[in-house]
Parts: structure tokens; C-alpha cells; sequence
């Protein structure tokens, strides 16, 4: 049996590390096993302002610096980073009395304030991080935060992950649920037997939902001592997989490509978040599928349909590029379980998963 030790949880990671700055306590120092997103939130919260392409970074940077009365920054990033989804957080600290200008560049120049609380209303169908962003920083606030969620929420055990890290600021973090999916699914392609180490029956990450889709994924699950074993089936599902990812969007590459080796027809909803990701995901889904001679449909941008049934790999080796998604990335690893690949761009996987290649080549 393969033990793989997972690298630690990003999501879990930022949210404490904003926990501990709002909390003024120290902040701990990059290790190894930190990946870039977890890196940018360390830098971003010791004052350089510029975020790089992590999109978390940028959101909890904003609350965070707005928060800090009689402090300033340039928060910044790629250009893709600025051109993601913001003004839903803007909007709904500018209401709590943030100070924020918003540049010719897509960057912002804050100046931290007193910010009041009290009630507050905010379109949370978006994304979470807007939500998250308010809870982290509200310790900051002159009152306690009377939040309205408008619509339903998106990533919802997100925002409930984000209250218990506010209880627990606990450190080092769990391991990476998004991570070991990966890691499920090639065993279920291979058949293979692995331990995820660090992987707990009481995870508070959202994407731990995935450990109960086995039977339909292909692979058993049991918790043991040194971590969640999975184990292949003995035979790889054919029937057609139907997935609502709307708690968990970011498992829905994986997933896909999983989908394929296993020649199955395929509908996963609850993707409407993934266009306004590092990448256009839903769109990088549908040109990847294309490129394996797969058609497919993204109706409204908000699910993706298609029928691998009859696909086989092709003796020429691909080119892909991952287009600096670290999900996409792993879309293409498990495809490179029988489809040749030359690859652009594999080392986008340090965005989530640092060693991943290693690990994955051993």
C-alpha cells in the first residue's frame, strides 16, 4: 500500500492564518510543504501587497487591510486575479465604512478604518470568500456582525469552516481534502491501494464530502491509523455518474477526468463559481474534453454534460497545458494514467500541492 502525505490544507490554512493576524498573534513561518496560495496569504498579511494569483489572498487581504485602522496598502495581483469576481466584498465593506479605490489597473489602494458592524446585507451566491472575508475580520468591528445572506449561498460549508477556525485557531492544519481526491480517483482508474495520511473522520473542510462517493466513484473508503485507506474496486463503474458539486465546485476536474477513463456519460451541476476561478474552469473543462475528441455541454455555465462512453486514447502524444490551473493540472495527470501526454506549464501544481509531481511519479 502507498502512503501519500498529503500537503496541508490551503483553504484551512489562510482562513487561520487571518485568524491569528486579526488576533494579533505571531504569524508562523513558511515551511516547505506550504503551497504558493499559502505563501501569498503570509506575505499579503505582513504587509507587501501583492497577491500573485491567489484569489484568497486577495479577498481575506482586502478585509484584513481594511480593517486596520491607520494602516495603508496597494493590494495587487495577476491580471486575471483583477479581473475576478470582487465587488460583491467591496460593496459590503464600503457599507461597513472601508476605505477603498479601486485603481486604473484592476489593484486597490486601502486605507484600514474602524469598520462599524452591525447589520449588513451581502449577495453570497457569488462566491463564499466574501462571506468568510467579513467573519474573519469582525473581531475588528465596533459591533457585532448581523450578516444577511442574500440568495443561496455558494461553498457553503466554506463559510462554516470559517466560523470554527475563528473558535480553534488550531496549527499546524489538516491535510487537504481537494488534494487526496486526486489520489481516490487514481486508485480507482488503477485499481490501486493507498493511505492518505493526515485525512480524519471529523474534517471540518467542505470537500471531505467526497469520501462518501465511493460506490459511485469506484473505490472503498475506511479510516485507519495512519490515515483514509482507499481502495480500488475491483472493477471500474459504468453506469452514467450524476454529481451536484455545488457545495464542492473544485473537485469537478478531477472528477471529469476520472469520468473518462472510466467511459461513462457524465452530469455534474453546481459548477455556476467555476468561470470566475484562476481560469474560466468550466471552459477549460469543455476545450480539454474537446481536445480528446469528447463534445460536451456547459448549459448557462452552471453544469457540464458529456458521454465518455466510446472514448479511447489516442496512440499520438497530446499537448496540454494546464493554463496556470493548478485543477486543471490534475484534470491532466489522471488523464496521463492512459492518454500520452508532452506537457506545458506542470508546475502550476505548487498553487495547492508542492511535491504532487514527485509524489505522483514515484
Amino acid at each position: 500500500m502507498r502512503l501519500i502525505d498529503l500537503p496541508p490544507s490551503k483553504s484551512l490554512a489562510n482562513r487561520t492564518l487571518v485568524a491569528l493576524a486579526v488576533a494579533g498573534k505571531p504569524l508562523p513561518e513558511p515551511e516547505d510543504s506550504w503551497s504558493d496560495d499559502m505563501r501569498a496569504m503570509h506575505r499579503v498579511l505582513r504587509g507587501h501587497g501583492d497577491a500573485g494569483a491567489a484569489g484568497t489572498a486577495f479577498r481575506f487581504g482586502m478585509a484584513y487591510w481594511a480593517a486596520q485602522a491607520g494602516q495603508s496598502i496597494h493590494l495587487t495581483g495577476t491580471p486575471r486575479l483583477l479581473e475576478r469576481p470582487i465587488d460583491g466584498l467591496v460593496k459590503a465593506l464600503a457599507d461597513l465604512g472601508a476605505d477603498l479605490e479601486r485603481k486604473s489597473d484592476g489593484s486597490w489602494k486601502i486605507n484600514g478604518k474602524a469598520l462599524r458592524g452591525g447589520a449588513l446585507s451581502i449577495d453570497a451566491t457569488v462566491s463564499s470568500q466574501f462571506v468568510s472575508a467579513l467573519h474573519l475580520v469582525e473581531p475588528c468591528m465596533a459591533a457585532p456582525l448581523e450578516l444577511t445572506l442574500e440568495g443561496e449561498p455558494v461553498s457553503a460549508p466554506y463559510i462554516e469552516m470559517t466560523k470554527r477556525v475563528k473558535q480553534d485557531m488550531e496549527w499546524p492544519v489538516e491535510a487537504d481534502w481537494s488534494a487526496g481526491i486526486v489520489w481516490a480517483l487514481r486508485a480507482s482508474c488503477l485499481g490501486e491501494s493507498i493511505c492518505l495520511q493526515g485525512l480524519g473522520r471529523r474534517s471540518i473542510q467542505g470537500d471531505a464530502l467526497w469520501s462518501r462517493w465511493g460506490l459511485p466513484l469506484g473505490f472503498s473508503a475506511s479510516y485507519e491509523a495512519q490515515g483514509l485507506v482507499i481502495r480500488g474496486l475491483p472493477s471500474r463503474p459504468k453506469d452514467p455518474l450524476v454529481l451536484d458539486l455545488k457545495d464542492c465546485p473544485d473537485l469537478a476536474q478531477p472528477i471529469a477526468a476520472a469520468a473518462v477513463l472510466m467511459r461513462r456519460p457524465v452530469k455534474i451541476t453546481g459548477l455556476q463559481t467555476l468561470n470566475g476561478k484562476e481560469i474560466p474552469r468550466l471552459d477549460a473543462l469543455v476545450g480539454a474534453l474537446k481536445s480528446l475528441g469528447i463534445p460536451s455541454e456547459a448549459p448557462e455555465a452552471r453544469a457540464l454534460s458529456f458521454d465518455s462512453s466510446a472514448w479511447n486514447p489516442s496512440e499520438h502524444i497530446l499537448e496540454v497545458d494546464p493554463q496556470d490551473d493548478h485543477r486543471m493540472a490534475f484534470f491532466w495527470a489522471l488523464i496521463g494514467l492512459e492518454q500520452p501526454l508532452e506537457w506545458t506549464g506542470e508546475a502550476t501544481v505548487s498553487k495547492s500541492y508542492p511535491h504532487f509531481w514527485a509524489d505522483w511519479n514515484a
